[in-house]
């Protein structure tokens, strides 16, 4: 979605922190998380620390793009000014199929006709030549 004109930008990702495998995948349409290599839980945001078993041992590996919304906000204040093209808008919380949660933006439906329990698929929207970001879309036919 291209940023309407005269509007001040939105916040971009930090991409050169503790989670630039998660962005980098993203540049390659692949969602990254980490896996715990003693336990297998596999995490999101990264952490130091497995929260299942406390270790400090992990990979990153790519996951499965599809997930269900277990729940959903509606925004009808711009807590930043590169919003306010977009007022209204929702942010999902979405449980991906592998297991770790998103907190993202559902796109091509209007905020009223998200529910929870709807199965959803990634988009990867590309800010520019270096920043992806991960939204949803709903999956065809799906009317929970």
């Amino acid at each position: 979605m291209s940023q309407p004109t005269g509007l001040p930008p939105k916040p971009r990702p930090r991409l050169d922190g503790p989670e630039r495998p998660f962005w980098l995948g993203l540049r390659e349409r692949e969602i990254r998380v980490q896996r715990c290599t003693a336990c297998g839980h596999r995490r999101f945001p990264a952490s130091r620390f497995c929260p299942e078993c406390h270790s400090d041992a992990f990979a990153w590996e790519a996951v499965g793009a599809t997930g269900t919304v277990e729940t959903f906000c509606v925004f009808h204040k711009a807590y930043f000014p590169g919003f306010l093209g977009e007022m209204p808008y929702a942010v999902v919380q979405v449980r991906l199929d592998d297991g770790p949660r998103f907190f993202s933006n559902l796109v091509g439906t209007r905020p009223a006709d998200i529910r929870p329990g709807q199965r959803v698929t990634a988009v990867f929207e590309d800010l520019d030549a270096e920043a992806t970001v991960l939204k949803f879309k709903l999956i065809e036919g799906d009317a929970a």
